[in-house]
């Protein structure tokens, strides 16, 4: 059995590029035009409110947030 992978486009040449589970959150190269391909996450990400506004701000694709509080 095969490890995990996941498909990025890059955003330069549209080539599909299979990424291994287990580079999530890094950073790549396209295969093809070599550009850089952006992180990618598979699984929630918990973030502070220390490093909410770098991860946003320096995150290149959209992101869902969902926000809780104790009671």
């Amino acid at each position: 059995m095969s490890p995990a992978s996941y498909i990025i486009s890059c955003p330069s040449c549209g080539t599909s590029n299979r990424i291994p589970a287990d580079k999530e959150g890094l950073k790549g190269h396209c295969g093809s035009c070599k550009a850089s391909l952006p992180p990618m996450y598979s699984h929630p990400q918990q973030i502070t409110d220390r490093t909410f506004d770098s991860f946003i701000n320096s995150y290149p694709s959209p992101v869902l947030a969902e926000f809780w509080a104790p009671t």
